[in-house]
């Protein structure tokens, strides 16, 4: 069969990941001819990658999407050329894959001669059309999902099919591609009569969901012998799959080609690790580490502490908590390589006295000048002697003294031991974890939610520091990766954590300097040390490595009931007010709501684009401090109060 390949692609920075050509070496295979589109950048390397299959590339400018994609193509060579093949397959690298040769799709689709086109999947519709804009229909149509669609020789020379390339509009966004292509091509050719059917079979799955690629994947790879898998698996909002899941499909499609294919794994860490937010692989792939507390593989364990070179790194500044840090250390193992800082040759002689008691492979302790306080002494005084290790801790005592009541400071520092260090069995758990995971980067423990840290949920862990932390990335380190105000970064709030110092070897090599640090006093929140705080996870991955939590299972039970009465607290009056029986139905009534419009800042919206916010801060960075501190307090006069470090 002489057979046409029209493959698709778009990457910001034009970089073809392995998983792509993975995908077309098989492709090729059954193929006479192959065109690539791609949508803006194609870098030297990505070009390289391409010509391994053919040498018609076509770059264009990323405009209307994969729709115009594939007219470009079909335009390239023209109705009489294109009529010379057999079948047209149009593809994109929304698809990963293949687990089982795509010969056996492509053979068992042959034996219907009947049928006009063809597709991978589809995609059964809904009774109502959830997309903006001119809709068609009134409802979405059942349709063969545009992944990877085939078109027979017949359907080619038809001038319906013709007509309707040759007239088809600018695609101006997603949406716009979804009601004018992908969602209505099957259709509007049903209804002139075509014939079409799809490789995978989901006509039992209809009652089930309608997207049945993405809400039950495996089923689809094992008992229908789908070849392929979605991309977006891995990075589709775990929101979204809470509509209609308990959050398990991602979890059961690693599992599945981890223990029932030969899909090289790497081809999936490198794409996520290199272009997907880990706030949501993480949670999609379950990648929060539950530590136990007695170890659970000793001749690992005994392996690493002669194998491997670890360190414990410690910013110590009050002597009235040198117990505490003395005991977390001492759940260290004895080959571990200590380095503390503090401010004050006293302190100094406090700490190695105090330290000569413990089984330590060595403690080196210096004074260094506290501009910057833990951060300032980690990244200019103690980082540079971390370089070599395979594997690093760094903890300083932390005091919230400025936090009401103090018992609410207090649990701030017991989220971070606890999970960090609860025994010296849970330790070597946590290194046994990087030993088994060449791509963990950084393990944190969990955003304190507690008390006034309770709105750290409401701006993602962000507060006043997005701005900030993303000028530090993309300006000052000049690292590429996906960073928003609408996704939490996995960051070690309270700057206690484990970590790969290779994975943060791009920070440690920036030079710092303690003039880089504001001097004393500092504000509750919104400098270069919050900033730096929040960016390590980013670090961790332009070094190729990704952050993950860890907390202690003791822990892990608090958590998870504390979000249990967090959820039920909320979720109770949102269901009252809107009359919601779902999640999907609470945070879409509830952003609707929150968008409404307002008489002083136009609109309520989400944190980081929210312009009440940007007002505020505004305010409090251009104002004296008096005059900002009035008007807040008549704001809470008016609005009411809200206690705490965190700007709304």
């Amino acid at each position: 069969m002489k057979r046409l390949g029209i493959f698709f692609f778009y990457e910001k920075n034009g970089d073809v990941d392995d998983f792509i050509t993975y995908y077309l070496a098989d492709l090729a295979k059954n193929l006479t001819d192959l065109v690539v589109v791609c949508n803006g950048k194609l870098s030297a390397q990505g070009r390289a990658a391409f010509s391994q299959f053919t040498d018609n590339i076509i770059v264009r400018e990323n405009k209307g999407l994969d729709v115009w994609a594939y007219k470009t193509a079909l335009d390239s060579y023209g109705w009489d050329k294109l009529s010379e093949f057999d079948e047209i397959v149009m593809t994109n690298s929304t698809l990963m894959g293949p687990v089982r040769p795509l010969k056996e799709m492509f053979d068992a689709m042959a034996e219907n001669q009947d049928l006009d086109f063809w597709g991978l999947s589809i995609h059964h519709g809904a009774k109502s059309n959830p997309f903006k804009g001119k809709h068609i229909y009134s409802y979405l149509p059942v349709h063969i999902q545009s992944h990877f669609i085939v078109y027979r020789q017949r359907f080619v020379k038809s001038p319906e099919l013709q007509q309707y390339w040759d007239n088809m509009p600018m695609i101006a966004d997603y949406n716009d591609s979804v009601q004018r292509y992908e969602a209505v091509f099957t259709k509007q050719f049903e209804e002139r009569g075509f014939k079409w059917d799809v490789y995978v079979k989901t006509d039992d799955l209809k009652d089930f969901t309608d997207y049945p690629l993405l809400v039950c994947p495996t089923k689809l790879l094992r008992e229908k012998k789908c070849p392929l898998f979605k991309r977006r698996s891995f990075m589709h909002t775990l929101e979204a799959y809470l509509n209609d899941t308990a959050g398990e499909p991602v979890q059961e499609l690693y599992a599945y080609l981890r223990d029932e294919t030969d899909y090289p794994l790497d081809l999936i860490w490198k794409n996520m690790i290199r272009t997907m937010h880990p706030h949501e692989f993480t949670r999609n792939l379950g990648l929060t580490r539950i530590i136990q507390p007695t170890v659970q593989n000793k001749a690992q364990a005994e392996e690493i502490r002669a194998n491997r070179r670890i360190a414990l790194a410690m910013h110590l500044y009050f002597m009235d908590m040198l117990d505490q840090s003395m005991a977390f250390a001492a759940k260290f193992p004895p080959e571990t390589d200590v380095f503390i800082s503090t401010n004050e040759p006293g302190k100094k002689e406090q700490i190695e006295k105090a330290f000569a008691a413990l089984p330590l492979h060595s403690v080196t302790v210096r004074v260094v000048e506290n501009r910057g306080r833990d951060v300032g002494a980690f990244l200019c005084d103690l980082a540079p002697q971390l370089r070599g290790y395979d594997y690093a801790c760094f903890m300083h005592d932390k005091k919230a003294i400025q936090t009401k009541p103090g018992s609410v400071g207090a649990s701030f520092g017991y989220v971070c031991n606890e999970n960090v260090c609860k025994n010296a069995d849970h330790v070597l758990n946590v290194l046994c974890e990087f030993e088994n995971d060449p791509y963990l980067g950084i393990l944190c423990p969990p955003f304190p939610a507690h008390g006034l840290y309770f709105m750290n949920m409401c701006s993602g862990g962000w507060g006043p520091n997005f701005e900030n932390t993303k000028k530090l990335l993309k300006e000052t380190l000049k690292l590429d990766v996906p960073i928003t105000g609408e996704e939490s970064p996995i960051a070690p709030y309270g700057s206690v954590f484990w970590f790969r110092p290779k994975a943060l070897a791009p920070l440690f090599d920036h030079g710092w300097q303690h003039t880089d640090f504001p001097p004393e006093p500092l504000p509750q929140d919104g400098t270069i040390s919050h900033a730096i705080e929040r960016v390590y996870p980013f670090v961790a991955q332009a070094a190729g490595y990704y952050p993950a939590v860890v907390m202690s299972r003791d822990y892990a039970v608090i958590r998870n009931d504390t979000m249990q009465a967090y959820a039920t607290g909320m979720i109770r009056p949102l269901a009252r007010v809107f009359d919601c029986t779902t999640f999907y139905g609470a945070v879409s009534s509830a952003t609707g709501f929150a968008y409404k419009k307002h008489h002083l800042f136009s609109h309520y919206g989400p944190y980081s684009d929210s312009r009440r916010r940007h007002a505020r801060n505004w305010l409090r960075d251009n104002l004296p401090a008096g005059s900002y501190k009035a008007i807040i307090n008549t704001k809470r006069a008016i609005f009411g109060p809200h206690e705490g470090p965190y700007e709304d």
